[in-house]
């Protein structure tokens, strides 16, 4: 960034000149990445009403009929929590919730009510044959591909810690091995919770 920066003397001031460019950039991008949804959870179908669109969408309100509901998944990540439907006719719907900040909404309300309305509500309208049940899925956590790669990266992280004891001389700074090994902490803590 200091290449792109004009070069200001004044330590305060270039502090200052940061933080605006800082904050604006984070306000703006905020402010085009986000929009609001109103859903309902009706007799006959998932709900999902536009009250404030993405920058430059023109998408409509639609329904989801609660029979080609297949199943849900609650995802945990750093910065967005998910919540995903997974549809029969091999689509997905997909809720995201920026978790850096507190927002104050009804996303977790929707995530704890989700599994008994949509099952009450399927019960309803499906013939006494069909009796299968909307259920939790999985999430990328518990995937065998995902577990795969935390593995492999696991153990190129393991090489590379033994790289830089055996050759203390070697370019790989320990700050970025403690930023990969942290980030292989946090996607460990994600499988385990999800066993």
């Amino acid at each position: 960034m200091v290449d792109y920066l004009p070069r200001i003397e004044n330590e305060f001031i270039s502090i200052i000149q940061f933080l605006a460019i800082f904050v604006t950039s984070f306000y703006l991008a905020q402010l085009i990445g986000m929009a609001k949804a109103k859903v309902i959870l009706a007799e006959d179908a998932f709900i999902h009403i536009w009250e404030r669109r993405f920058f430059l969408s023109w998408e409509n309100n639609f329904k989801i009929p609660w029979n080609i509901v297949d199943n849900y998944v609650f995802q945990e990540d750093r910065t967005f929590d998910s919540f995903i439907i997974n549809l029969t006719i091999k689509r997905r719907y997909k809720i995201n919730q920026l978790n850096v900040f507190p927002i104050r909404d009804d996303f977790k309300k929707l995530v704890k009510d989700f599994p008994r309305l949509s099952n009450e509500f399927r019960k309803g309208i499906l013939t006494d044959n069909d009796t299968s049940r909307i259920k939790e899925g999985e999430t990328i956590y518990a995937s065998k591909s995902f577990k795969w790669g935390f593995y492999l990266m696991s153990v190129g992280f393991g090489v590379l810690i033994l790289t830089k004891l055996f050759n203390p001389k070697l370019q790989t700074a320990w700050s970025a091995l403690g930023i990969i090994g942290s980030a292989l902490l946090f996607y460990g803590l994600m499988i385990k919770g999800r066993k």
